[in-house]
């Protein structure tokens, strides 16, 4: 359902004060979605560092109409108490443009990107949007993902080329998205929760970031490689009866597990037909992500060592995914569950093993470790706030 712009009304960013909370909720308009973002609730102030990033891409927010009157009287407030922040940053640059050195050459722009690009990188810079905020933006990010898919697989040159890009555009932020969580464990059970409509690549494509970034990933290209991977691994899927897909794992027929199993090389023809220009690891990752370290896997039957680590990781993140939406098992799974469920699968030599059991106590060691870390901060904040509640009732 389109937004009703009628609703709401456009506020210049320039009429914006960085630092201080504005009275009223602030809003990014996506054209392509034809969606409101929030990006801010009444009191909130934008921060200096986004204030920035928004001011040089972004011209305008939004506001409910029924703010009218409150954002009159704001902008009174901020005219008869500052200076406009457009000049304000005109000062700056020309502070920076006289303190360059003689003959310096000035930075090129950047390259045109994709709306929904801009503001995913534009609003999840800020550490202090909370999960849900985080998952919302994801959401809306993985329709225009869709829309790229589709572009790729169903039209001509022109329209796959931008599609292509326009997904790269994405892996890049969704990147961005992993990069800023300050406790992933509990980021990856917050996200998977609060937007159950956020596309599995996308959702994978997170996941697969934080779980390389747990085992000590720190490399943004092979990052963004396996973000790529994540969001193109089940591409193929297109080329497979929708009737199949629909369905649980649990309950196809042989002829319909055969069928399915096609999409790993149908993800690699529709790429490499696309012509553009991937890593060899990008495809390696999409060829091995159903491959099982007991050899059980598709479509080659590799096994152990024979399975690159980064094409484990994309496995581990979309089996996790498949368990969540019941896909898998035929029911759906908490995070929670999910995680113990595939913790529980690999420690046990007897049972089928998915991915390598090392490679696993290697990740949910690190979220454990994570989980422990916040669960004792929060418990010596609740102490100190009793503390300081029973000093204040003494005093």
């Amino acid at each position: 359902m389109k937004a009703d712009k009628s609703k709401m009304f456009p506020v210049s960013m320039d009429k914006l004060r960085a630092e201080d909370g504005a009275p009223f909720p602030l809003f990014l308009f996506l054209e392509r979605n034809q969606k409101f973002i929030p990006i801010r609730q009444p009191g909130d102030p934008i921060g200096m560092r986004t204030y920035e990033l928004f001011l040089k891409k972004h011209s305008q927010l939004w506001v409910p109409n029924n703010f009218q009157e409150i954002y009159q009287t704001y902008l009174q407030f901020v005219e008869s108490n500052a200076p406009p922040a457009e000049k304000a940053a005109d000062a700056a640059a020309a502070a920076a443009a006289a303190s360059a050195p003689a003959g310096a050459s000035v930075a090129p722009p950047d390259p045109p990107r994709s709306e929904e690009a801009k503001v995913v990188s534009d609003v999840l810079i800020d550490e202090d949007l909370s999960s849900e905020e985080k998952a919302e933006v994801l959401s809306a990010v993985s329709q225009d993902v869709m829309r790229a898919l589709n572009q790729i697989t169903t039209r001509g040159k022109e329209a796959r080329a931008e599609g292509l890009k326009r997904c790269k555009e994405i892996a890049d932020e969704v990147l961005t998205i992993a990069a800023k969580n300050s406790n992933i464990y509990d980021e990856i059970l917050a996200l998977r929760n609060s937007q159950e409509e956020i596309e599995h690549s996308v959702l994978v494509g997170t996941m697969a970031a934080m779980f390389g970034m747990a085992i000590g990933y720190t490399d943004e290209r092979l990052l963004s490689d396996l973000t790529v991977g994540a969001i193109f691994h089940d591409i193929g899927l297109v080329r497979v009866n929708p009737d199949v897909v629909a369905k649980k794992e649990v309950s196809w027929t042989p002829e319909e597990r055969k069928l399915y199993e096609t999409h790993v090389d149908s993800s690699l023809e529709i790429l490499k037909e696309s012509g553009s220009d991937f890593h060899p690891r990008v495809f390696r990752m999409i060829s091995e992500h159903h491959e099982n370290y007991d050899g059980s896997g598709f479509p080659k039957g590799l096994k152990g060592g024979a399975i690159d680590e980064a094409s484990a990781i994309l496995h581990l993140a979309n089996w996790f995914d498949r368990l969540c939406t019941g896909k898998h098992t035929g029911g759906e799974l908490a995070p929670a569950e999910a995680f113990k469920f595939i913790h529980e699968a690999n420690e046990t030599s007897q049972g089928k093993q998915e991915v390598q059991p090392e490679l696993v106590e290697r990740v949910f060691q690190f979220m454990l470790t994570e989980k422990t870390a916040a669960d004792e901060m929060k418990k010596a904040a609740e102490a100190r706030a009793l503390d300081a509640m029973k000093n204040n009732l003494g005093g």
